[in-house]
């Protein structure tokens, strides 16, 4: 599971996350603020006080948001209510990062896997496929798809998936 690795409150209840994944974001929790549990953040000062306690975001007031939500927020995704739903979310920010860094659209990516635009978004969008299709979509990029599998700290690369 993807978590919060570095987290810089601001001034307007914001919070600059950095995440386990690479990926970065900008939440504002403003609109928590109004239910009980985060009412002692409203005061600026113990809202600054954040920090991050294995992979969530804590304050010392005891309040704390969970990794999940942090980057469903952070990444303009539904808020996870499962553990299916939460890894449903970074798989489709995982395959959007991989497309941005590309430099490619959904559009060109689609054209270039012969399938229409909604088909492509439902693919970053869902929680499970095949290695094929995932090579698919990379090779799509230009990129060449390789799995590892890791085994303590032991690294062996299984090549190309077919």
């Amino acid at each position: 599971m993807v978590r919060v690795r570095r987290v810089d409150a601001r001034p307007g209840h914001k919070l600059a996350l950095g995440f386990s994944d690479g990926t970065r974001g900008l939440v504002d929790l403003t609109p928590l603020l109004a239910t009980a549990p985060f009412a002692p953040l409203r005061e600026e000062a113990a809202f600054l006080e954040a920090f991050v306690d294995h992979g969530a975001v804590e304050w010392p007031c005891g309040v704390g948001v969970a990794s999940e939500a942090l980057y469903a927020m952070a990444h303009a995704l539904q808020r996870p209510e499962t553990l299916d739903q939460a890894r449903a979310n970074e798989r489709e920010v995982g395959l959007r990062e991989l497309r941005a860094l590309a430099g490619a659209t959904q559009r060109e990516v689609s054209e270039a896997m012969g399938m229409d635009q909604g088909q492509l978004s439902r693919l970053e969008r869902q929680d499970d496929s095949l290695g094929s299709t995932l090579r698919r979509y990379v090779e799509a990029l230009g990129g060449k798809l390789e799995i590892t599998a890791v085994l303590g700290d032991k690294r062996i690369t299984l090549g190309r998936t077919r």
